[in-house]
């Protein structure tokens, strides 16, 4: 099963790459992304190299590991969007020329951020490699951070506000990872760079 996060954003660039690695590695952990990465031409799987810091797991310590999360970059138009969500007008309504109500994508202020956002980031996690949901979620936080993007969970139509986002994705996080026993963590020594 897989899960995504999506960011959209008005433009994104490899300017941010290394902003982005630098503020994953303020949360516990030392990771190098793909060194061929760049939004321009990624799609698929992209691999980080995952060194943990101050853990209590005696077997993360000294060891590196790779995870990652599958990557896509689409356009987006909100007015494309909206326009696919409009209910059609009825016979009735057609034939006394009545409109009909028109529906938000979101909500009235999300839509306005929406609106200048040119393109969508979308990050997928497995359940397969415990480090996934952790490269995943603080990945997509801190580029929506980076961004002034709005980030969005749709499984469950949950839209973040990002003053907050970081903060508030690793302290679920941790939560999530505290619940972990030590044979529930899913993980991949790394290896070096496959090219």
């Amino acid at each position: 099963m897989s899960l995504d996060l999506n960011v959209f954003v008005k433009q994104v660039d490899d300017s941010i790459i290394p902003k982005w690695i630098e503020r994953m590695n303020q949360f516990d952990m030392e990771c190098e992304i793909h060194p061929d990465f760049s939004f321009a031409d990624h799609t698929g799987f992209l691999p980080f190299r995952i060194k943990f810091k101050n853990t209590e797991n005696e077997e993360f310590k000294d060891k590196e590991f790779v995870s990652g999360f599958e990557f896509y970059m689409e356009e987006f138009n909100l007015q494309k969007e909206l326009d696919l969500i409009q209910p059609k007008k009825t016979l009735i309504q057609r034939i006394l020329n009545k409109p009909t109500e028109r529906v938000e994508y979101v909500n009235t202020e999300i839509d306005s951020k929406l609106a200048d956002c040119k393109l969508v980031l979308t990050f997928y996690w497995g359940a397969q490699n415990s480090l996934e949901l952790r490269m995943s979620s603080l990945s997509s936080a801190i580029i929506s951070e980076l961004t002034d993007g709005v980030c969005c969970y749709p499984a469950d139509d949950i839209w973040y506000d990002n003053k907050t986002i970081v903060e508030d994705a690793y302290k679920e996080l941790k939560q999530y990872e505290n619940s972990l026993q030590p044979n529930d963590w899913k993980m991949n020594e790394f290896e070096g760079w496959n090219d």
